[in-house]
C-alpha cells in the first residue's frame, strides 16, 4: 500500500474551548493531505465554539454540537463518523505540526508491524506562535 493511499481520519473533541479551537482546527486542515478525514465533535459549548466550528464546517467531514458523557463519549461518537485507516484524536487546545501527517503516514508504510504511535518529544509553542522543545 503507497503511503498516500493510506487515509488519515482526526477528531476533536471540544467543550467550551473557543479561546483554542480555531488553532487546533487550523493545524489539521493545513496539513498537505488530501486524504484526510476531521471530525469535530463539541459537547454543547456555549462559549462561542460553535461559530468557530461553523466557519470551517465545508472543510470537515462531519461535526456536530449535543451534549455528550465526557470526551471519551465525544471521541467515539467522531470514529463512528470515520473510515480512516490511521485513526486519532486532538485535543481542542492542541495543535500538529506542519508535517505531522507525512511523518505518520510515511510511518506506517515503511514499518506495516506498527499499530500504534505516540508522542515521543512534546513539543510547545509560545504566545507568538513559534514552536520551542
Amino acid at each position: 500500500m503507497s503511503s498516500s493511499s493510506l487515509k488519515i481520519s482526526i477528531v476533536t473533541p471540544s467543550f467550551n474551548q473557543a479561546q483554542f479551537i480555531e488553532e487546533t482546527i487550523e493545524s489539521v486542515l493545513s496539513q498537505r493531505d488530501s486524504n484526510l478525514e476531521y471530525v469535530i465533535v463539541d459537547g454543547g459549548s456555549t462559549d462561542g465554539s460553535v461559530d468557530i466550528i461553523r466557519r470551517h464546517a465545508e472543510r470537515l467531514t462531519h461535526w456536530m454540537s449535543q451534549p455528550d458523557k465526557g470526551q471519551y463519549d465525544a471521541i467515539n461518537k467522531g470514529f463512528v463518523k470515520t473510515t480512516g485507516e490511521i485513526m486519532a484524536w486532538i485535543n481542542s487546545d492542541d495543535k500538529y505540526t506542519p508535517w505531522a501527517f507525512s511523518i505518520v503516514r510515511e510511518l506506517f508504510t515503511k514499518f506495516p508491524q506498527i499499530e500504534w504511535l505516540t508522542t515521543v518529544q512534546p513539543l510547545s509553542w509560545n504566545t507568538h506562535g513559534q514552536l520551542t522543545s
